[in-house]
C-alpha cells in the first residue's frame, strides 16, 4: 500500500496541524489547534463570512466545524511543501446530523511559523456537502433539517453547511 500524502510532510508544525485535525475530528477536540495558534494566526474558510484570530478564534472556527457533521473524517491526497508553506489536498467524508452521507474535496493551506501557524485557508466547494445531504438537488430548505437546535447557527457560521 502507497504511503499516506500526510506521512510525507516534513514540517514538524503542519505535522502538528494534521494531528491537531485529528483531534477536532475524532473526539471534537479543538484545544491541539489553539495550541498552534499566536496572538496574531488568523483562521479562514471560504464558507465562512469572517475569519477568527489567536488561540481563542481557532476554539471556535474548530469548534464550529466539528459541530456542523454528526461525524466527519478528512483523507490527505496530496501534501506541497515549502520552508514557509504547506499545502494540503483532502476528501473529507462523514454524515451530517440527520444521517445523509456528506462527501466534498479542498485544500488547506498553511502559512507555517517557527512554531505555530500564522494563518491558515480552507478553500472548499460548500455546494458540494449540501447536493450529498440533499440527495443531489442542491435544495437549500431541504439541506436546513440536517442539523439540530444547538448545532444549525454553527454550521451556518462556519459555511461548512447551508
Amino acid at each position: 500500500m502507497a504511503p499516506v500524502a500526510e506521512t510525507q510532510l516534513t514540517s514538524s508544525v503542519a505535522r502538528r496541524f494534521v494531528d491537531a485535525l485529528r483531534a477536532v475530528e475524532d473526539q471534537g477536540d479543538p484545544e491541539a489547534m489553539a495550541g498552534l495558534a499566536t496572538a496574531d494566526t488568523r483562521w479562514t474558510s471560504s464558507g465562512a463570512a469572517h475569519s477568527s484570530t489567536g488561540a481563542e478564534g481557532a476554539r471556535e472556527f474548530w469548534d464550529a466545524y466539528r459541530r456542523a457533521y454528526g461525524d466527519i473524517t478528512s483523507h490527505f491526497t496530496t501534501v506541497t511543501e515549502t520552508d514557509s508553506r504547506a499545502v494540503l489536498e483532502w476528501v473529507s467524508t462523514g454524515h451530517h446530523h440527520d444521517g445523509q452521507p456528506v462527501r466534498y474535496v479542498g485544500i488547506t493551506v498553511l502559512d507555517l511559523g517557527d512554531d505555530a501557524v500564522d494563518e491558515v485557508r480552507l478553500y472548499f466547494d460548500t455546494t458540494a456537502a449540501r447536493a450529498v445531504a440533499t440527495e443531489g438537488s442542491g435544495d437549500a430548505e431541504a439541506a436546513g433539517d440536517m442539523l439540530d437546535d444547538t448545532t444549525a447557527a454553527s454550521g451556518r457560521n462556519s459555511g461548512l453547511a447551508p
